[in-house]
């Protein structure tokens, strides 16, 4: 049987900051991750992961399958672009070829005596193709993830999408009561409701299941008064405070802390949204906190496309809802307000009060004028919060924080008023 390798290319640097301290297949569109969606066509497969170097280390802490190395006593592998959101399978077995979305490789099935020269380098630094560029090519069409927006856009549809990739074979109940249920929760369309063991709703609640599913996983915490509409998703352990609006598209990972209004965004876990505040089309980092009062914008008063500043680049994102990504271990203050398409990078310091730049670099000190967070500091605050959570950063986490303020320098040099 051939093994599948899920590699990472350049296009992995338009989803910064969310992606400084994990690969581009870890981004969760829906209920899974974009590795968990590639993988669960391939059951039984051995696989390996392919990343950027200074990523392996904590990969390693997190994931049992080989890192940056390939299974070289298989007969044949199939190499697939890490971006890849969605597609009809592609067969693991069947001749050598090449699939090419314009100049993009999205996959190579490949025999030993050709995929034993590629390393991960190869498909970061665009030198695959070329060392392909005997085999037969096959132009596709596919979905890759090249911005934010894009996870954003298919978040809701992809949650329905995972309910039935979840009921057909991943290992993961997709029906069914469990936990506790008080009486005076409302659930509409019960048959659409999953909710984990371990997992309490308290009453006055409603989950709201007739436009799309609701996936409660286990040992969640819901407390009164809440609403939750359809397609949803709760991760384990989460809480979600009293009198919290969950809205369409609300996805909410593991241990993560929620209150307020949410619609359509994505939290990866330990985040923290307690209080009351707006957030909406938006994309939010592990370990990151939202002051009370915190808002982003998702709309312009223009109803025009909401455009994206990366770095001293603008994108017109063609979107008309986008709210903001942030990078993990950032803090945003009380009351801050956050423009439609803003992006705050890795491990920034936001302080309410003062209006939030369109684009904060990462190790930024954000008041009244945008100034670097010394690195000494911000590993301090991460070992404080995580030990708030009984957890502790590990050598190669905190190896991974110095990395990345390396590698964000230049880009706090060429933000303004830094």
């Amino acid at each position: 049987m051939n093994g599948i390798c899920i590699f990472e290319d350049s296009g992995y640097s338009g989803l910064l900051p969310l992606v400084y301290t994990r690969p581009v297949y870890q981004l969760r569109c829906g209920i899974l991750s974009l590795e968990e969606k590639i993988l669960h066509q391939y059951p039984g497969a051995g696989v390996s992961l392919f990343c950027r170097d200074y990523l392996a280390d904590v990969l390693k802490e997190i994931s049992k399958q080989r890192i940056n190395t390939l299974d070289t006593g298989a007969e044949g592998c199939l190499f697939v672009n890490g971006r890849l959101l969605e597609c009809e399978p592609i067969p693991l077995e069947g001749p050598e070829e090449v699939g090419l979305s314009d100049s993009t490789l999205v996959y190579a099935r490949l025999d030993r005596k050709w995929f034993k020269e590629l390393a991960a380098g190869d498909f970061l630094e665009n030198k695959a193709l070329k060392k392909l560029e005997g085999l037969p090519k096959r132009k596709v069409s596919l979905t890759l993830i090249n911005y934010f927006w894009d996870i954003i856009k298919h978040n809701k549809e992809e949650t329905k999408k995972d309910w039935q990739r979840v009921g057909a074979g991943v290992p993961l109940p997709c029906r069914g009561i469990n936990g506790r249920v008080y009486e005076g929760v409302s659930l509409l369309n019960p048959g659409n409701i999953f909710t984990g063991s371990g997992s309490r709703i308290k009453p006055g609640c409603v989950l709201d299941a007739e436009d799309g599913p609701i996936f409660v996983a286990e040992e969640v915490l819901i407390q009164p008064n809440t609403a939750i509409i359809g397609p949803a998703y709760i991760g384990k352990g989460a809480i979600v405070r009293p009198s919290t609006r969950l809205r369409a598209g609300s996805n909410v990972g593991e241990y993560c802390k929620v209150g307020g209004e949410v619609s359509n965004s994505i939290l990866h876990s330990y985040s923290n949204k307690q209080h009351d505040g707006f957030l909406g089309d938006s994309y939010i980092g592990s370990w990151v906190n939202l002051g009370a009062g915190t808002t982003n914008s998702n709309l312009k008063n223009t109803y025009g496309n909401v455009r994206v500043q990366f770095g001293d680049r603008m994108i017109d994102s063609g979107e008309t809802f986008l709210g903001a990504a942030i990078g993990d271990h950032t803090k945003i203050g009380i009351n801050s307000s956050l423009s439609a398409g803003g992006i705050v990078g890795f491990s920034c310091n936001v302080i309410g009060r003062y209006p939030v730049p369109r684009f904060v670099p990462s190790f930024s000190w954000c008041a009244e004028r945008v100034q670097t967070y010394h690195l000494d500091n911000a590993l301090e605050v991460a070992r404080r919060t995580t030990s708030r959570r009984e957890k502790t950063l590990s050598e190669a986490e905190e190896s991974l924080f110095q990395r990345i303020h390396e590698l964000t320098q230049e880009a706090r040099g060429m933000a303004p008023h830094i």
